[in-house]
């Protein structure tokens, strides 16, 4: 069996277990936790830049050990611009065969489908939700509505009930209902069994930050 490596803050087992979940026994899957450095997205020194580099070297390694394929990175940390997310590829890309993104799959999704506005569903607050919108921005996607479950607390988070998940998309059936892709940001929020009952819903393609990562693997294995 071919093993995928994840790499995860050191709260978040969410990834963890819609991938277990998604991808069905198709990988082993071995994970590697990492604590947050610096301010959410970037570190705010050469210190804990350094800091970061190295955790991500030591993943690395340990993934390397333990005979990894593929590695996932997890975690939304570092991942806000295109910059941070080529910095962590080059990163990990000596220790597996491929290195995945969620926000990397999720815009080539957006490609592929040749749409330039999508809506965006994300857990936290709109303050916080502010650097996931530029991400997009950067990338001249626009963003026709943006909706929040208003909460930044990560285990908070996880415990988002999917019901939750489809009253939001219930509640602002008439706006998202033009949106041919939703995309629903973070891997802290569980997806992966509510996905088909949203894309179902809503009619259009959804996209979430594990679904991706589990229609990705699933292929590579067929």
């Amino acid at each position: 069996m071919e093993r995928v490596g994840v790499i995860v803050p050191a709260d978040n087992d969410t990834v963890l277990e819609d991938l277990s979940f998604g991808l069905n026994n198709k990988y082993e899957i071995i994970n590697y936790k990492m604590e947050e450095t610096g301010n959410n997205g970037y570190p705010e020194n050469n210190d804990q830049e350094n800091k970061f580099i190295n955790d991500l070297k030591h993943a690395g390694e340990y993934f390397k050990k333990n005979n990894v394929k593929y590695i996932v990175y997890g975690r939304g940390y570092g991942t806000y611009n295109e910059h941070g997310r080529k910095s962590i590829r080059n990163i990990l890309k000596c220790y597996a065969e491929d290195v995945l993104l969620p926000t990397d799959l999720i815009m080539n999704r957006i490609a592929d489908l040749k749409i330039n506005a999508i809506s965006v569903i994300l857990p936290y607050t709109r303050a916080r939700g502010i650097t996931d919108i530029q991400m997009f921005s950067e990338k001249n996607i626009k963003i026709e509505h943006d909706f929040y479950l208003n909460t930044d607390d990560g285990k908070l988070i996880a415990g988002i009930k999917s019901d939750e998940l489809c009253n939001l998309f219930k509640e602002n059936a008439d706006k998202i209902k033009n949106s041919r892709i939703i995309v629903i940001q973070c891997t802290a929020l569980h997806t992966a069994e509510v996905i088909e009952r949203l894309k179902l819903f809503s009619g259009n393609v959804v996209l979430s930050s594990n679904s991706v990562l589990i229609d990705y693997l699933s292929k590579k294995i067929q």
